[in-house]
C-alpha cells in the first residue's frame, strides 16, 4: 500500500473511531444527563424543637451548651444538627380577643400589649392579629414599634369570636414558613362562637404540624360579665328567649359550666401539644404581668434541630429532651407529625 493509500484508510479508520467513542464534551453532557434523569435523595426535614430549662427553684438554666442536651425521637437518641441559644430573636403573633366580652376592658388589654411591644429587643419582631365577629391582620411581623402602636390602637371590638380562625391563621397561614424561634401569645377565654371553616381539631393538627411553634395562652376570665348578663336576662319577665336557650337560670348556669370547661381543656391542649404554658389573667391588673412572663421566658428558650429517621410509617413521633444538668426540668412539645401525614 502506497502512502497516500495508507493516509487514506488512516483517516476513514479514525473518523469511524470517534463516531463511536464520546468525546470529553459529550461524556460530561451524557453523565449530567444519567445524573439529572436519576431519582435526587433529599434528606429528611429539619425537625426543630423549643426547649425550656428550669431548675429545681423554678429559675431558667440559660447557660447550657449542646451537649447537655439528649434529644430522642420514639425512644432513639438523635444527633443535634442544630442549636439555637438564648440570644436568638423571636417571632410573636400576637392575638387581641376583642369580641363583645371584652368590650369594657379593651383600653386595658391594649396597655398591656402596648408593654409587651415596649419591652421588645431590637430584633425581635410581632404581628398583631385582631379577632371577633372575623380576623384582622392589623400588621405582620416587624420590629417597628410606632407600627405596633399604630396596629394596637386599631384594634375595635365585635360582638363575637372567632379563636379557631385566629389560631390556625397565625400558626398555618402567617408563621409556618418563618424561619428562627416563633410563637403565639393567645388572648382570650378560649370560647369560640363564630368560625366557620375552621374547628378545634384543625387548630390542633396545625400545631401538631408545625413543630416548632410554642403557643402562650392568656386565659381571661368572661364568667362573671356572662353570668351577670343571663341573670338579667332570665329575671326579666318581659325577655324573649330563643327555642334552643336553657328553660331555666340553673340549666343555663350549668350549660355554661360545660362550655367554659371545655374552653379551659382547649386551651390547655394549645400549650400542652405546642410545649407552651397557659397565663391565667382573672383580673385585668394581672395581664401586663403575664405579657411579661411570657416575655422573659421567651428569651430564655432553647432551640433543638434534628433530622429525624426516614421511617416511612406514619405513626406520631414521640419527642423527648433530656438535660445533663442535675435537677434540671424540661419543658418540650411531645411530638409531631411526620411529613408523611401532612
Amino acid at each position: 500500500m502506497n502512502r497516500l493509500a495508507f493516509r487514506i484508510a488512516l483517516f476513514i479508520t479514525l473518523s469511524l473511531v470517534f463516531q463511536i467513542l464520546p468525546s470529553p464534551a459529550q461524556e460530561m453532557q451524557q453523565e449530567k444527563q444519567k445524573t439529572e434523569d436519576e431519582p435526587v435523595k433529599l434528606r429528611t426535614t429539619l425537625v426543630q424543637v423549643p426547649v425550656i430549662v428550669k431548675d429545681e427553684g423554678e429559675r431558667y438554666l440559660t447557660n447550657l451548651k449542646k451537649e447537655d442536651f439528649k434529644l430522642y425521637e420514639n425512644g432513639r437518641l438523635q444527633e443535634i444538627t442544630f442549636f439555637g441559644t438564648t440570644e436568638i430573636p423571636f417571632n410573636v403573633a400576637l392575638l387581641i380577643d376583642s369580641s363583645g366580652s371584652t368590650t369594657e376592658q379593651l383600653s386595658q388589654i391594649k396597655a398591656s400589649a402596648l408593654a409587651f411591644v415596649e419591652n421588645l429587643r431590637p430584633a425581635d419582631k410581632v404581628m398583631i392579629v385582631e379577632f371577633n365577629d372575623s380576623v384582622g391582620i392589623l400588621c405582620e411581623l416587624t420590629n417597628n414599634k410606632e407600627t405596633l402602636r399604630s396596629a394596637i390602637s386599631r384594634i375595635q371590638p365585635g360582638e363575637y369570636t372567632q379563636v379557631y380562625e385566629a389560631v390556625y391563621t397565625a400558626i398555618w397561614e402567617r408563621l409556618h414558613d418563618i424561619e428562627g424561634r416563633k410563637a403565639v401569645i393567645l388572648f382570650s377565654d378560649g370560647i369560640d362562637n363564630a368560625s366557620s371553616e375552621i374547628d378545634e381539631e384543625d387548630t390542633l393538627a396545625a400545631i401538631a404540624e408545625s413543630e416548632d411553634v410554642l403557643v402562650y395562652p392568656i386565659r381571661y376570665s368572661t364568667r362573671p360579665d356572662v353570668e351577670r348578663k343571663l341573670e338579667r336576662r332570665y329575671s326579666n319577665p318581659a325577655a324573649s328567649l330563643s327555642k334552643t336557650a336553657p328553660a331555666s337560670l340553673e340549666e343555663a348556669r350549668r350549660e355554661l359550666d360545660k362550655t367554659y370547661r371545655q374552653a379551659d381543656q382547649y386551651l390547655f391542649e394549645l400549650a400542652r401539644l405546642s410545649g407552651g404554658v397557659v397565663e391565667r389573667a382573672d383580673e385585668l391588673t394581672d395581664l401586663q404581668a403575664a405579657f411579661a412572663r411570657i416575655a422573659d421566658e421567651l428569651r430564655k428558650q432553647y432551640l433543638l434541630g434534628y433530622y429525624p429517621p426516614d421511617d416511612k410509617s406514619d405513626e406520631d413521633r414521640r419527642i423527648q429532651v433530656r438535660v445533663s444538668r442535675p435537677g434540671a426540668k424540661v419543658r418540650a412539645r411531645p411530638g409531631y407529625k411526620p411529613a408523611e401525614q401532612r
